[in-house]
C-alpha cells in the first residue's frame, strides 16, 4: 500500500474514532437530563448499555491504533457510563446468595396466577395486585425454613408505559407494606437504569440480583432486546443459578 493510501486508511480511522466519541459523549452528556418522563429519554436509556458495550469496543479500538489522547476520552466515558449503570444493575455477574437456604421458582411471561413452585403446601396465601388499570401482579406469601416470603411475580411488557409511574407507586406501596422479606421477579417493561426502575428501588431498598439477561422471556438471547427482566430482592438473597428453558425462567435462590 502507497504512502498516500496509507495516509488516507489512518485519517479515516482518526475520524471514526473522533465521531465515535463525539457521538458517544454527546449521548452521555444528554443523559443528565433525564427527569425519567419524556419518551425521548426513555428511548436513550434502553440502549445504555450497548452504548457501554461500544465505548469498550472503541477503547481497545484506539488502544490498538495507538492513539494515546482517543483512549484516555474513552475510558474516561466508560467509567461514567459503568458508574451510572452500576448504580442500579448487575453489569456481567449474578449476586452470590449470602446463605444457605434455598428457594426454587419458575417465571413464564404473561402467566401470573400460575404456581411458581413445586409444593403448594408451602404456599400460605396468595392473591393479585391492581397496579394500574391495565397493569397488575400476582403475590404469593411462601413459608421456607418458618419464615415467610413475599413472591411478587409480573410483566409489565404489554407496553402501557403511561401507566408504569402509576403502577410503580403502587408497586412500591405494597413492598413497604410487608413484614416479610420480599422477592419480586418479572419483565419489568424497562431496565434497571431507567430513572423510574432507580427510583422503586431506591425507595423500596431492594437491588437487582441478576445479571443483564437479552432477553424477551419467549426467545433465549437477542443483543438487541431490551434487558428488562429481573429478578429483585433484598440484601441477604442471591441467584444460585438462572435459566431459561421451554420460554420459562427457572431460578434458584440462595438466602
Amino acid at each position: 500500500m502507497g504512502y498516500f493510501s496509507q495516509r488516507k486508511k489512518h485519517a479515516r480511522q482518526k475520524m471514526f474514532m473522533l465521531i465515535s466519541l463525539m457521538i458517544l459523549a454527546l449521548y452521555n452528556f444528554l443523559l443528565l437530563f433525564d427527569s425519567g418522563t419524556e419518551e425521548f429519554f426513555k428511548d436513550l436509556r434502553n440502549i445504555q448499555f450497548h452504548a457501554y458495550l461500544y465505548t469498550l469496543f472503541i477503547v481497545l479500538y484506539t488502544i490498538f491504533h495507538r492513539q494515546i489522547a482517543y483512549t484516555l476520552c474513552a475510558i474516561l466515558l466508560v467509567f461514567w457510563n459503568y458508574g451510572s449503570l452500576a448504580q442500579s444493575a448487575r453489569i456481567f455477574f449474578n449476586q452470590e446468595p449470602a446463605g444457605f437456604n434455598q428457594l426454587d421458582i419458575s417465571y413464564k411471561k404473561g402467566e401470573q396466577t400460575y404456581l411458581p413452585l413445586k409444593e403448594e403446601k408451602n404456599i400460605e396465601h396468595k392473591g393479585k395486585l391492581e397496579l394500574s388499570p391495565h397493569l397488575s401482579a400476582a403475590f404469593i406469601d411462601i413459608k421456607q425454613q418458618d419464615k415467610l416470603i413475599t413472591l411478587i411475580l409480573l410483566d409489565f411488557s404489554k407496553k402501557y408505559e403511561q401507566e408504569f409511574p402509576i403502577a410503580f407507586q403502587n408497586l412500591e406501596k405494597f413492598v413497604l407494606m410487608q413484614n416479610n422479606p420480599v422477592i419480586l421477579v418479572g419483565d419489568f417493561g424497562i431496565p434497571s437504569w431507567n430513572i423510574l426502575f432507580k427510583t422503586f428501588l431506591n425507595k423500596t431498598g431492594l437491588s437487582v440480583k441478576n445479571r443483564i439477561l437479552f432477553t424477551d422471556g419467549k426467545e433465549t438471547f437477542s443483543f438487541w432486546f431490551v434487558p428488562s427482566i429481573n429478578v429483585l430482592g433484598f440484601d441477604n438473597v442471591g441467584i444460585k443459578k438462572i435459566s431459561m428453558q421451554e420460554k420459562q425462567f427457572n431460578i434458584k435462590l440462595g438466602y
